[in-house]
């Protein structure tokens, strides 16, 4: 995590995203960080009495209920943030983020009505059909 003995505190502020840098790249105002923070009993790390920065699981935790961007969109964020500020850590930021992303819970497929409606409604039958059935072999798999 975040508090590794390996990197110290000044390198883990360059790569560490504020809460306004979390916003962004969440896609949300900075007040839902806030409330996100409080809600999700998440402690920052603060440095100063200025700033608080969020570690990078925080960050797509936030991502993940903000429901705003994609959280593997927000891990690339995270990365490329890394990459511009402190390079030597881009793999420890990368690292964290796989981390968090392998341990969601595996995305449900649902069976679309409303998908296979419009697919009938746009398509000639036949057309409609095969493009049916290869959406359900694709759902299956």
């Amino acid at each position: 995590m975040a508090t590794s003995p390996t990197i110290s505190r000044t390198d883990l502020q360059r790569v560490l995203p504020t809460f306004r840098k979390a916003a962004a790249l969440i896609d949300v105002h900075p007040s839902f960080i806030s409330r996100a923070v409080r809600d999700l009993g998440i402690t920052p790390v603060e440095w100063g009495r200025r700033e608080r920065y969020l570690q990078i699981p925080d960050v797509l935790l936030i991502a993940t209920h903000a429901r705003r961007s994609a959280v593997e969109e927000v891990a690339g964020g995270l990365v490329e943030l890394a990459e511009q500020q402190a390079p030597e850590l881009a793999g420890w930021v990368t690292a964290e983020a796989e981390q968090f992303l392998a341990a969601l819970p595996a995305p449900e497929s649902e069976e679309s009505d409303t998908f296979i409606a419009e697919l009938h409604s746009e398509l000639p039958g036949e057309w409609a059909d095969r493009a049916e059935a290869i959406y359900r072999r694709h759902l299956n798999d």
